[in-house]
């Protein structure tokens, strides 16, 4: 899995068990905590996965990701595909 995928699949994990994962406000220290990596890398992956229409971002008081429908799709799309290797 490209590492823009894992930092899809870590936001996926924050907002999964939300009702409604595409409205969660997820933010930077939420997946900092969770995936080790340099913010200025995981920023790379965010523009990526944005332009990708995976996710979203907006500035507010700090930096709000959310991820989209098509973010979550491709998330079960990876595992699925994952399953079947």
């Amino acid at each position: 899995m490209e590492s823009r995928y894992k930092t899809l699949l870590t936001i996926y994990n924050v907002t999964k068990e939300d009702p409604q994962p595409e409205t969660y406000k997820c933010r930077p220290r939420e997946i900092i905590l969770r995936q080790y990596q340099d913010w200025s890398v995981i920023q790379q992956h965010l523009t990526l996965l944005a332009e990708e229409g995976l996710v979203t971002t907006s500035q507010e008081d700090t930096l709000v990701i959310w991820i989209t429908k098509a973010g979550i799709e491709a998330i079960k799309n990876m595992k699925k595909v994952n399953q079947n290797d």
